[in-house]
């Protein structure tokens, strides 16, 4: 099994680097914008950079050129930055003490000239790492401020992640911080199963503890992906209303165009060459939807509006959208027909609710039924007055 979870461990080691760059360029143009989010892209940033230059292909390159000794020094570096990194996402969540931060940045840098003057101090060595068998180069003092720097880190990192993502009203920001916990703990486990090595010389963590590290990389790869992942569902959630609601909203503004705020257009235009944010477009047009059934009073359109659909089973909901939809297609027609008007009756609203959600998804019920409700005139020209 141990043989197993190593071969996983560097199966994964390239997807999970190329994951979390991936994750840092999608999220870097607004995660550099918030300072809540700048932090925690950093962490994410420095770690990738740590294990990219701990790649096979990276270590033989340097092997070749003599510089494993600078690249091994500059994985350490990154990884104390990345420690760093974390703390600064911390104290942003948990603190509003305004030196922290510079404190923190201070801190960094002395542990980082602490470690180049124990590299420097030590004697002669061709490279820095923990081997399977023997001492670490290039002192044991060394890397126990290695690992102790991050075991540090991120055990404040879990139980932040765990306090505030159990209080979080936002499941968005509750899974991002569950994602980036649970990759923290899987790193802090990495960092103790090597605290186990060099200070009682087992070796059965050894194999387990590239997995580890791998799944920490997606973890934390996913978790600042998690406001990419709300703003596409969002998109799409517009996309599908805009095409779902287009059928109906265009034989409306048909019959009252005045509603429209531009020509409408087919609706396959509407979603490749849009000619507003799709968020924009799909207000729209519930919006117009909404006033172009409110224009309809006038043409024998039932003034008595359904109940809010909060309010009511959804079988009850379905039913009154059936019959506003064969209302409306009926108005519709009377209007295109310029057929006497009945009066309007004031107060008229499609669904009686203030609530968009609301009405989106009145209005989607309603659009079902519309295709499949044949035209039905509701006026009748009015007779001739008597004289």
């Amino acid at each position: 099994m141990t043989h197993d979870a190593a071969t996983l461990g560097t199966g994964l080691q390239l997807p999970s680097v190329l994951l979390m760059w991936t994750a840092v360029l999608l999220r870097a143009p607004s995660g550099l914008r918030s300072a809540a989010q700048r932090g925690v892209l950093l962490a994410v940033a420095t770690a990738a950079a740590a294990m990219t230059l701990d790649l096979p292909a990276v270590l033989h390159e340097a092997a070749r050129h003599s510089d494993a000794n600078i690249v091994a020094a500059a994985r350490n570096v990154l990884g104390v930055l990345s420690a760093g990194a974390v703390l600064s996402f911390v104290a942003q969540v948990t603190t509003e003490v305004r030196h922290l931060k510079t404190a923190l940045v201070l801190a960094t840098g002395s542990i980082v000239t602490v470690l180049l003057v124990l590299d420097l101090a030590a004697e002669p060595h061709l490279w820095i790492g923990i081997p399977a068998s023997g001492p670490p180069s290039p002192s044991l003092v060394y890397w126990l401020v290695v690992m102790n720097t991050h075991l540090g880190a991120n055990t404040l990192c879990v139980l932040m992640c765990l306090r505030y993502g159990a209080t979080s009203a936002h499941w968005s920001l509750t899974l991002s911080l569950r994602l980036f916990g649970l990759g923290t703990a899987l790193v802090a486990v990495y960092w103790l199963g090597y605290i186990v090595r060099v200070t009682t010389g087992a070796d059965w963590p050894l194999p387990w503890l590239p997995l580890l590290m791998d799944l920490h990389g997606v973890l934390r790869a996913l978790a600042i992906l998690v406001p990419t992942y709300s703003v596409f569902r969002r998109t799409v959630s517009d996309i599908a209303t805009a095409w779902r609601l287009w059928p109906m909203w265009h034989d409306l503004v048909r019959a009252v165009p005045h509603v429209a705020l531009a020509t409408p257009r087919h609706r396959v235009w509407d979603v490749v060459w849009p000619r507003m944010p799709y968020r924009v477009l799909a207000y729209r047009r519930i919006i117009e939807t909404r006033d172009a059934i409110l224009a309809l009073t006038d043409h024998g359109l039932s003034p008595q509006a359904p109940p809010s659909p909060r309010r009511r089973p959804r079988v009850e909901a379905a039913q009154g959208a059936a019959a506003l939809a064969a209302a409306v297609k009926s108005a519709q027609d009377a209007k295109l027909r310029e057929l006497d008007l009945t009066p309007r009756t004031p107060g008229f609203s499609s669904t009686a609710s203030t609530d968009l959600a609301d009405e989106r998804a009145f209005l989607l019920r309603m659009v079902r039924a519309y295709r499949s409700v044949p035209a039905r005139v509701g006026a009748e020209p009015s007779p001739p007055a008597e004289s």
